[in-house]
């Protein structure tokens, strides 16, 4: 798994950006999310912040917690700088950290992939969502055939920063649902994309991988959702009411 010091290095010259327009997690939040004025969310693992800028879009006072030193003064400021209402940003381990309230939107994106015990950190999330409120979850995909040997092949050092075993929607699902949650999406989604880490250091395997790019766009053509290629995989589901 990823050492701390390695997120620290890789955003320590971050520079903060909005989601993109085209973003396919953006498009596929959006249609299940409702304007949130009033009301909260929090981001697990929030830095460097791009998923969250959406939340803000559509009203939410915006949360969150995470290692990077960046994220209790850089990041809040430049939220507040372009015009988002920001709540508390927490340098914490999310492990330790008690929240003092619960929250209308609790997210994450990329992150219980990183955790072994992936199900008591997806377990968390639920805990701090506020009644009615929604939990969105959200990792990459390196669990289908297509993408697992993709990734294996050509991004072996950052495919093993996952814990592989977590990408797993279904299980997710069962875990929501035994806590009373509506299941509003579950599964993969996204055209097919691949990307890696850093390129491989072997000539022969850079070439290897320009020939397997060359297919993609035959890839592409194939119907969206499926798990050997997706290249995301997500759950948005609504908690029920306390009777």
């Amino acid at each position: 798994m990823a050492s701390q010091q390695y997120w620290d290095n890789a955003y320590a010259s971050y520079e903060f950006a909005n989601i993109d327009n085209n973003s396919t997690i953006k498009d596929w939040i959006i249609g299940y999310i409702p304007n949130g004025v009033g009301k909260s969310c929090f981001e697990i693992g929030c830095f460097p912040g791009r998923f969250l800028t959406l939340f803000g879009d559509l009203g939410y006072e915006l949360n969150g917690i995470d290692l990077t030193p960046r994220v209790q003064n850089d990041f809040p400021n430049w939220l507040k700088s372009i015009g988002y209402k920001t709540g508390e940003f927490y340098m914490e381990d999310f492990f330790c950290y008690r929240p003092k309230k619960k929250y209308d939107i609790v997210a994450s994106f990329g992150f219980i992939e990183h955790f072994k015990n992936w199900d008591d950190v997806f377990q968390t999330h639920l805990n701090w969502v506020e009644d009615e409120g929604y939990l969105v979850v959200e990792t990459p995909n390196f669990s289908g055939w297509l993408q697992r040997l993709l990734h294996y092949s050509f991004d072996l050092k950052n495919y093993r920063r996952h814990y592989v075993q977590s990408m797993d929607p279904i299980k997710w699902r069962q875990i929501a649902e035994d806590n009373g949650f509506e299941i509003l999406y579950c599964g993969y989604f996204g055209e097919f994309e691949f990307w890696v880490d850093e390129p491989p250091q072997s000539w022969f395997r850079r070439k290897l991988m320009w020939f397997v790019f060359k297919a993609f766009p035959m890839i592409k053509m194939l119907p969206k959702g499926r798990k050997a290629y997706s290249p995301y995989c997500g759950i948005i589901a609504k908690k029920s009411r306390r009777s």
